[in-house]
C-alpha cells in the first residue's frame, strides 16, 4: 500500500509537470482562445503575501504564447523598482512553437533602465524588463519573479482579461494576509466572466476569450473583470497612512504629503500682491495669479519623492520655473493663498476619454493633479489645469472635464465632479459665402466660431504659422478637390473662450460635368464622410461621452451661366441620439441657401441600440454628401 501511494504521488507530480510543459507549445492552445488574439495568457499566477503593513511580497508565475508581432506587449516580463521595492528574483525562459527551449534569461540579462517617460526630467524609479523578439511566431515566454515592497500604498489588483486582443487560458490571484492589517476589496463584473471565487482573496479564471475594441465603448474598467485591493493601514516611503475611506485617505495625503510644501519666497509674495492690488473681484485676482503661473512656468514631469505623489516645494518650483502637475498645482495654490483665495489639491485621471476616480473604493488612484477653487465671488466650483500654458482661466475641457476627482483639504478627502460642458455649449458656428462658376471651380470665404468642449480642438491655432495653417486647412477640407488656401486669420478670445477663424480659399474643380449638367455638393465645408463601424456581434453598450452642436449656414452664388435643375430634399431627423436638419433652397439673385444643423446628444445607450445609432449617422453621411444638379446654359 505504501509503495502504491508513493507511485500515485509520483504520477500526480509527473502529470502536473507534464501539464506545465504542455503550456510551452502553441499546439495545445484551445482554438476559441486564438480568435481575435495576438497573444494567449497560458498561465498567470500571482500570489501576494502581506507580511505586515510595511512589507508585501509578490510572486508571479506567468506563461504567455505570442502569436504575432502585435502580441509582444503582452509578454509583460518586467518589474519596476526603487529604494522601497526590491527585486528578489526575476528570470525568463523562451520556447519555440513546439515547446523546445531556445533561450533563458537570468536577472543580469534583463534590461535595466531608468523608468523615465517622454517629458520626464528625472525620476527615482527604474525598471528591469525582458527585451526579446523571436525570429519566428508563435513562441512562448515563461516568466517568474519575486518582488518585495516596503511601501505598501499600492497593491496590484487583478485583471484576468488583460485588455484587448489577448485571451486568458488560466489565471490565479491570491492574497495571503499574515499581518493584522485589514484588507479592503472590491469586485467588479466577475459574474459576467468565467471567474471562480476559491474563498476569501483567492480567485481563478479560465478560458477567457479575447475581445476586440468597439467604437464608442465605455472605459474597459466599467465592464471588464476586476478586483481592487488596498490595505487599511499602509506605509509610503516611511510615512504611515490610514485608508478606511476617502475622508481619512485624503486627511493622510494632506498631512503627510501636502502640508509642508506651500512656502514661497518673500519676493514672489510681494510681487503677486502687487500684481493683484487693483483687482476688484476675487475672480480677477485668481485669474491674475493663474496667468502669472502660466507665463513664468513650464511643465516637466518629475517622479521622485513619496511614490511620486508628494509635490516639489512651491519655493523650488518658483526658483527653477518648472514643475510637474503636482508641483505646478501646489505652486498655484500657494500663490492663491497669499492673495486670500482658498483652493485645494485635486487628484484625477487625466485623459481625453472620461475616467472617474472610484468614489466607492478609497486607494491610491489617479494619474494627474489639478486645483479646485470652491468659490470666487458668486461663482462656485472652479477647476484649474496648471500644466497648460494656453488654457483660459477655469477651462478644463478635453482632459479633466466631467469626471469624479478626489479633493483634499485639512478635513480630509471628498469626491467632487469636475465641470461638465453641456451639449448646447459645445458649439461650432460656421457662415460661408461661396461662388460657383460654370467651369466647376469655386471661391469661398468662411468664418467659424468654436466654443465649449470643441474649443479644445482649436485653441492652439493662433500659435501656428501661416504655412502650417494652410497645410492644416488643406487636410481638414481634403474632400475639396484641388483646394488652395489663400488667406487665414485666427483670433483666440480667452475671455469668451472662443476661437474665431476666417479663411479664404479656392477650389479648382468642385463641380463635376455630365453633358450640360453639373453636379455639386451643397454641404461645402462641414461634411461627415464616415459611418461608425459595423459589428456582427456588438457585445458592449455604447457611450457618447460629450455632446456637441454644429450650425452651418452657406450662401452659394451661382454663375449666370448656371441655373438650378434639382436640389436635395430637405432632411429632418430627431431621435434620442440627436437632431439633424438640412435644407437647400433657392433664393433671389441666383443663390442657394444651405442650412445645416447637427446636434449629437451625450448619453449611455444599450448595445441593442447601436445599429439604430449607426443608421442615424449613416443618414447624416448620406445627406451631407447629397448633390444638387445645375444646368449649364
Amino acid at each position: 500500500m505504501k509503495n502504491i501511494t508513493i507511485l500515485a504521488v509520483c504520477l500526480l507530480v509527473f502529470q502536473l509537470a507534464l501539464s506545465q510543459e504542455e503550456l510551452f507549445t502553441s499546439f495545445t492552445i484551445p482554438d476559441p482562445l486564438k480568435v481575435n488574439a495576438n497573444a494567449v495568457i497560458r498561465k498567470n499566477d500571482v500570489t501576494i503575501t502581506v507580511v505586515s503593513y510595511d512589507e508585501v511580497e509578490i510572486n508571479t508565475d506567468r506563461i504567455v504564447t505570442v502569436l504575432n508581432k502585435k502580441g509582444l506587449g503582452d509578454i509583460k516580463a518586467g518589474e519596476s523598482y526603487n529604494d522601497d521595492t526590491e527585486i528578489k528574483k526575476i528570470e525568463a525562459t523562451v520556447y519555440d512553437t513546439e515547446g523546445e527551449k531556445v533561450d533563458r534569461f537570468k536577472s543580469k540579462d534583463f534590461k535595466d533602465v531608468s523608468a523615465v517617460s517622454n517629458g520626464t526630467l528625472y525620476s527615482d524609479n527604474r525598471v528591469k524588463y525582458l527585451d526579446y523578439t523571436s525570429p519566428a511566431y508563435p513562441f512562448t515566454v515563461h516568466y517568474t519573479s519575486k518582488v518585495v515592497y516596503s511601501s505598501t500604498a499600492f497593491l496590484p489588483g487583478w485583471m484576468p482579461l488583460e485588455y484587448f486582443y489577448a485571451s486568458t487560458e488560466n489565471a490565479h490571484y491570491k492574497i495571503i494576509n499574515d499581518s493584522d492589517v485589514e484588507i479592503k476589496i472590491k469586485e467588479s463584473h466577475l459574474e459576467n466572466y468565467n471567474i471562480v471565487n476559491n474563498g476569501e482573496l483567492d480567485y481563478t479564471a479560465s478560458n477567457l476569450t479575447a475581445i476586440l475594441p468597439q467604437a464608442y465603448s465605455p472605459d474597459f474598467s466599467t465592464y471588464g473583470p476586476l478586483v481592487k485591493v488596498a490595505l487599511k493601514q499602509f506605509i509610503m516611503n516611511g510615512v504611515d497612512g490610514v485608508n478606511t475611506d476617502w475622508v481619512d485617505f485624503g486627511k493622510w495625503m494632506n498631512d503627510a504629503l501636502l502640508s509642508d510644501v506651500g512656502e514661497l519666497p518673500q519676493s514672489v509674495i510681494d510681487e503677486i500682491k502687487d500684481l493683484t492690488k487693483d483687482a476688484t473681484t476675487q475672480r480677477e485676482k485668481a485669474k491674475i495669479v493663474y496667468e502669472f503661473m502660466q507665463d513664468r512656468s513650464r511643465y516637466i514631469s518629475v517622479q521622485v519623492g513619496i511614490g511620486g505623489w508628494k509635490p516639489i516645494e512651491a519655493q523650488k518650483v518658483h526658483e527653477v520655473a518648472y514643475g510637474d502637475c503636482k508641483g505646478l498645482s501646489n505652486y498655484t495654490k500657494a500663490l492663491l493663498n497669499e492673495v486670500g483665495i482658498q483652493s485645494h489639491h485635486a487628484i484625477i485621471y487625466g485623459d481625453r476619454n472620461i475616467r472617474n476616480v472610484d468614489k466607492e473604493f478609497s486607494s491610491t488612484q489617479g494619474n494627474h493633479m489639478i486645483l479646485y477653487v470652491p468659490k470666487l465671488d458668486e461663482e462656485e466650483d472652479i477647476w484649474l489645469e496648471c500644466t497648460s500654458k494656453t488654457n483660459p482661466f477655469g477651462y478644463i475641457a478635453g482632459w479633466t472635464d466631467d469626471r469624479d476627482a478626489l479633493v483634499i483639504s485639512e478635513e480630509g478627502g471628498r469626491i467632487l465632479h469636475t465641470t461638465v460642458y453641456e451639449t448646447e455649449d459645445n458649439l461650432q458656428q460656421s457662415t460661408a459665402q461661396i461662388e460657383f462658376d460654370k467651369e466647376g471651380s469655386a471661391t469661398a470665404s468662411i468664418e467659424m466660431k468654436t466654443s465649449g468642449y470643441q474649443y479644445s480642438f482649436r485653441e492652439g491655432l493662433n500659435k501656428k504659422s501661416e504655412k502650417d495653417l494652410k497645410e492644416m486647412y488643406t487636410y481638414f477640407w481634403s474632400h475639396l478637390n484641388a483646394v488652395t488656401i489663400s488667406k487665414t486669420n485666427i483670433v483666440n478670445d480667452k475671455e469668451l473662450i472662443e476661437v474665431q477663424e476666417k479663411v479664404n480659399l479656392t477650389v479648382e474643380k468642385y463641380g463635376s460635368k455630365t453633358g450640360n449638367l453639373m453636379l455639386v455638393q451643397p454641404v461645402f465645408f462641414n461634411r461627415n464622410s464616415t459611418e461608425p463601424a459595423r459589428y456582427k456581434n456588438r457585445y458592449n453598450d455604447f457611450e457618447i461621452d460629450r455632446g456637441y452642436v454644429d450650425v452651418d449656414d452657406y450662401e452659394i452664388t451661382l454663375d449666370s451661366g448656371l441655373k438650378v435643375d434639382a436640389l436635395p430634399e430637405t432632411v429632418k431627423m430627431d431621435n434620442k441620439f440627436g437632431i439633424y436638419e438640412l435644407s437647400v433652397t433657392e433664393a433671389a439673385d441666383n443663390k442657394l441657401i444651405v442650412r445645416r444643423y447637427l446636434k449629437i446628444n451625450k448619453g449611455y445607450f444599450d448595445k441593442e441600440d447601436y445599429n439604430l445609432y449607426r443608421d442615424f449617422r449613416a443618414e447624416i453621411v448620406k445627406a451631407d454628401n447629397s448633390k444638387a444638379v445645375l444646368k449649364i446654359i
